[in-house]
């Protein structure tokens, strides 16, 4: 991802997951390392976020996130974690690990529990066009498949 995209690209875009508690634990420290400059959404909370959170609010949220993804996934493995760079990230979505929905996205779109950016979210709306009669879209990609 270059240096230039939004947010609604980086949130719709590809990202690259973590697999494993380790690379999880590089990348909470290298947060740690930086607590400035990052912007959270809680898509529990709602709202957009209109500033960067203060490096020590950051701190906390890093501590209290972690403990919950651990007390939420006793796996070996992670999965639940995605960002557009793992060496020097701007975008990071953090799912929860007991609400990511089916693998194959037939029960609808499964929004993550935070995202953590550089860049603020432009929209307070999830990105998602809505349709005839003002609904949203939803659904998963079968969903939307036969749809067409």
């Amino acid at each position: 991802m270059t240096a230039a995209a939004s947010y609604e690209a980086l949130f719709g875009g590809h990202l690259k997951g973590l697999l494993q508690w380790p690379q999880f634990e590089a990348l909470w420290a290298a947060l740690r390392a930086a607590p400035e400059g990052w912007f959270v959404r809680d898509f529990k909370a709602g709202g957009v976020p209109r500033a960067t959170m203060p490096a020590e609010d950051f701190l906390r949220f890093l501590d209290e996130a972690e403990a919950f993804l651990r007390k939420r996934h006793r796996e070996e493995y992670c999965g639940f974690l995605y960002l557009d760079d793992a060496e020097s990230p701007t975008f990071i979505k953090v799912f929860d690990p007991r609400k990511m929905g089916s693998a194959c996205g037939c029960g609808g779109e499964v929004k993550p529990r935070w995202t953590i950016s550089r860049m603020q979210p432009e929209l307070p709306e999830d990105f998602a066009p809505a349709e005839e009669g003002g609904q949203r879209a939803a659904g998963g990609w079968l969903t939307r498949l036969l749809r067409r």
